[in-house]
């Protein structure tokens, strides 16, 4: 019998977050992303343009369903005093039978905005708390 390939094809609903070792359950989605930095390059004499890596750039986005005063515990001192906490962020992408993980640490973590409030009659509370991260690792890969 032939397998089902759709059931190879991994869905967040697998997905586990831990920011600081807490599992925070209340997500709905994580997006993370590495880009290049780089700076054009041109000689006299060569009319082609080349490009020179110069650094990267990671930034992303939790949002949550807004259950409890989490974001806020964690952030509220670091944005009034501009000294933010030490944070890491392990995300865990699962297949449905769990027999294989890929695992993304990002480190030296810091969220670049709060929100501190947000009510709309009729709709469920969401918090988009935009981040960016110095370095990262994957742990573990399928």
């Amino acid at each position: 019998m032939a397998t089902n390939k759709g059931n190879e094809v991994i869905s967040g609903n697998e997905g586990r977050v831990w920011i600081n070792t807490e599992l925070w359950s209340n997500l709905s989605s994580i997006e993370a992303k590495c880009s290049l930095e780089t700076e054009d390059i041109r000689f006299v004499g060569d009319p082609n343009k080349y490009t020179k890596i110069t650094g990267n750039n990671i930034e992303g986005t939790v949002t949550i369903k807004k259950t409890d005063s989490r974001a806020q515990r964690l952030l509220a001192e670091g944005f009034r005093t501009l000294n933010m906490p030490d944070i890491s962020i392990v995300i865990a992408t699962a297949k449905v039978n769990n027999s294989k993980v890929e695992r993304l640490k990002l480190e030296d973590v810091t969220f670049t905005e709060l929100q501190l409030a947000k009510l709309e009659a009729g709709a469920m509370v969401e918090e988009e708390l935009p981040f960016t991260a110095s370095s990262f690792e994957y742990l573990e890969l399928i």
